[in-house]
């Protein structure tokens, strides 16, 4: 088997967790741009880690997917985000 034969069901997982996230924190993500990324996301990344190694706290995986995505996006995608006024 390869990586890429568990895709299907990657992405389903990935979807719900987008799911869940867009109820939080709703489009947000579209009023940030690429600037500073890198930052906020490694940032966010040493968090989870802390929580793992210090709290026992599971990896969050599929949502350091959606970061990725996310960045993904902002960067292939610019014209999906909130320009500001």
């Amino acid at each position: 088997m390869k990586v890429w034969d568990f895709m299907g069901q990657f992405e389903y997982a990935l979807i719900e967790q987008l799911k869940e996230d867009d109820e939080r924190w709703g489009d947000t993500w579209r009023q940030r741009d690429v600037g500073g990324q890198e930052e906020r996301i490694f940032a966010k990344l040493r968090d989870y880690y802390d929580q793992w190694r210090h709290g026992g706290k599971p990896i969050p995986w599929l949502k350091i997917a959606g970061l990725a995505m996310i960045a993904w996006l902002r960067t292939e995608r610019p014209d999906v985000l909130v320009e500001e006024e």
